[in-house]
């Protein structure tokens, strides 16, 4: 059993903590990122509380002073947090980025028998007592949470699912984070914390990889963290046979590797590796997506880590594109090009171009993969000819795979002939509240806001990697659209007029 260093002198303990990353994370404006997570843990509780309350931060924006001094080991009963360092927002820059708690815990529990799971998300806290300006994570704004506990003795299990968390960072960044606990038995409607625990920090592992689909079945995978001290670890894959990303009971575990030593300097590249038979050689394991689980050793609050591989298995697995460009290179031509990183059983590409408001296919082109499958980068391109359009056309590539299915990319627009501007907005004035942006030129990170003529910023996206967008619902009036490029700092202005509707 292993204990949290930083915790006070009471009867409530942290162990056993896992989560998995529930789909892909959503990009939100901002700079945000929304991730849903499965997460499990158990605490170790004499009496059980009526009042239980976690608080996460990301590791920097960890309240200094905190709320709670667990540095002596003792616990005077104090107030919890406020709005001051929990935020009034889920998503309020430095700020914590989840609160999630339960009231009336104790007495549910209290009527069940050891090891029957109980369904208590009718606990689920809707209202922090010491000061209701927080928001907490709850069901209403957070679909689809549950939470279940099964009691063992002076052990709760905790099985929290779709939790979802806004972090004030772009989808992909890493970072780590603390965690306050704080249990109450108190009758009060405000009750003081009883018992804590400070500062409980979690393993930032990050797990990548890809599989090959010859035979036998291999996969590559990468680790790394933000850790600067080393780490031994283990990674184990289990075979995903209903294809549902998580770990349910029957589902093999594959293969458990030795220890490793990881770092924030020290990453772990597998390179690429067979399972042993038969779940690299026979159905129905080969057709599957692996699941990896990432677990310290020995084992720490740290906890584990539990990542479904990108792409699943090896049934028509998606085109990746490196990159997709669309560019005027002369008064009637437009150069398009695009790379991929991988591609799985990839027949072509259909280009296809808007004009007139109907997409209409230019050329096929067949993949340069080998049967139609690579982990290479592969580059295509192809000249629209003729493109004499004095307006906007807009392009995009259907990856065909050899079944018949197809998938369509992002799209990509350029400047009619004869626009000289690299920035297009258009229709300027605007009858409707509606307005396109075209960013000409090489593909970039943006950083675009819209200024209303008193200066406030209306809306705004960073890192904005497309190259064009369609800005909705803008009122009358007269508006600034700001451009900067992220990686150059150059930076382009653009007026807009939205006329009366």
């Amino acid at each position: 059993m292993v204990t949290s260093p930083s915790r006070a002198q009471c009867d409530l303990q942290f162990n056993n903590f896992s989560r998995q990353v529930v789909g892909p994370p959503v990009s939100l404006p901002g700079g945000k990122c929304q991730y849903t997570v499965n997460v499990s843990f158990d605490i170790i509780t004499n009496t059980g509380f009526k009042y239980l309350f976690f608080h996460t931060w990301i590791a920097e924006d960890y309240p200094e002073p905190p709320i709670f001094d667990c540095s002596n080991g003792n616990t005077p009963a104090r107030d919890p947090g406020t709005a001051l360092q929990l935020g009034a927002n889920r998503d309020q820059p430095g700020k914590s980025i989840a609160d999630l708690g339960f009231i009336g815990l104790k007495d549910i529990l209290d009527t069940v028998a050891d090891g029957t799971p109980v369904d208590v998300t009718s606990a689920i806290a809707t209202t922090y007592p010491h000061d209701p300006s927080v928001e907490l994570t709850q069901p209403s704004n957070s679909p689809g949470l549950t939470a279940t506990v099964t009691k063992s003795g002076d052990t709760l299990h905790f099985e929290v699912t779709n939790y979802q968390i806004i972090v004030n960072r772009p989808c992909g960044t890493p970072f780590t984070v603390y965690s306050d606990i704080w249990g109450s038995n108190s009758n009060a409607n405000d009750p003081k914390a009883q018992c804590y625990i400070c500062k409980l920090g979690f393993g930032n592992v990050t797990i990548n990889g890809l599989q090959n689909c010859n035979l036998p079945r291999q996969y590559q995978i990468s680790i790394t963290t933000l850790e600067t001290a080393v780490d031994d670890i283990t990674y184990s894959v289990y075979v995903d046979l209903d294809m549902d990303g998580v770990v349910d009971p029957g589902e093999p575990l594959a293969f458990t590797s030795a220890p490793i030593n990881i770092s924030a300097t020290q990453p772990y590249s597998s390179g690429l590796v067979s399972l042993p038979a038969p779940y690299s050689t026979e159905q129905p394991y080969i057709n599957r997506r692996y699941i990896i689980q990432v677990d310290y050793v020995p084992p720490t609050t740290k906890g584990s880590v539990r990542v479904a591989l990108i792409y699943p298995g090896c049934i028509a697995l998606p085109v990746t594109f490196a990159s997709f460009n669309a560019k005027r290179t002369a008064r009637s031509n437009v150069a398009v090009t695009w790379e991929t990183s991988f591609e799985q059983n990839c027949l072509g590409y259909n280009l296809e171009r808007n004009i007139n408001g109907g997409w209409e296919t230019l050329a096929f082109i067949p993949s340069k993969a080998l049967n139609g499958n690579s982990a290479e980068r592969l580059g295509y391109s192809f000249n629209d000819i003729g493109n004499s359009s004095k307006g906007i056309s807009q392009y995009r590539i259907r990856q065909i795979d050899f079944d018949g299915s197809a998938r369509l990319s992002q799209v990509r627009a350029v400047r009619g002939e004869g626009q000289k501007s690299v920035t297009i907005v258009y229709p300027n004035p605007s009858k409707d509240g509606t307005v396109n942006v075209v960013f000409e030129g090489e593909m970039a990170k943006r950083n675009l806001s819209v200024q209303d003529l008193n200066g406030r910023i209306i809306k705004q996206w960073n890192n904005f990697t497309n190259n064009n967008i369609q800005i909705t619902n803008l009122a009358p009036g007269f508006y600034t659209i700001r451009i900067i490029n992220a990686e150059t700092g150059e930076q382009n202005v653009e007026k807009l007029v939205v006329n009366n509707r």
